[in-house]
């Protein structure tokens, strides 16, 4: 598994853990019904940030890169590497990168872009801004309302 590090060069087993059940969601999206892709990445990543051993360390991630230029950089290196890494180790592409991962699923990459942004903007809202009534509303919901915008980036 590729190692992340917080704004201070620390391992952060926080992003490892959301890298990990995003990726193996990914893989398992990857291998089965494309018709429920967004739906299991959606509950993968719900899943991940309502965990409150979790949560704290990826707001301190998700804080860094927004906030300074390193943080920024990880931030990047994880989502482009390490995300795309563990979706592709499960399906037997160990090198998956962005682009290898939009050529799976038939997609331009700036569409994985965009289902990217769609639920890191909802991350931001919910757990850091807490802007209601995002912020307190079921996970189940949020999956229902935005599974249908993240699948149509996902599946052309």
């Amino acid at each position: 598994m590729s190692e992340t590090l917080d704004a201070t060069g620390q391992h952060t087993a926080a992003a490892d853990s959301l890298g990990g059940r995003l990726g193996h969601a990914g893989a398992a999206a990857l291998a089965g019904a494309r018709e429920h892709i967004a739906e299991g990445l959606l509950r993968a990543a719900f899943q991940t940030w309502e965990d409150p051993a979790v949560r704290p360390r990826l707001l301190a991630v998700l804080q860094a890169a927004v906030t300074s230029e390193e943080g920024a950089e990880q931030m990047r290196e994880f989502l482009v590497k390490q995300l795309m890494a563990q979706a592709g180790k499960a399906i037997g592409k160990p090198d998956m990168d962005l682009y290898t991962a939009a050529e799976t699923l038939q997609v331009p990459a700036l569409n994985i872009n965009a289902a990217t942004a769609q639920v890191w903007g909802v991350v931001l809202l919910r757990y850091i801004v807490k802007l209601e009534p995002i912020a307190s509303a079921p996970a189940d919901e949020l999956v229902q309302l935005l599974a249908p915008t993240i699948q149509r980036y996902l599946v052309a």
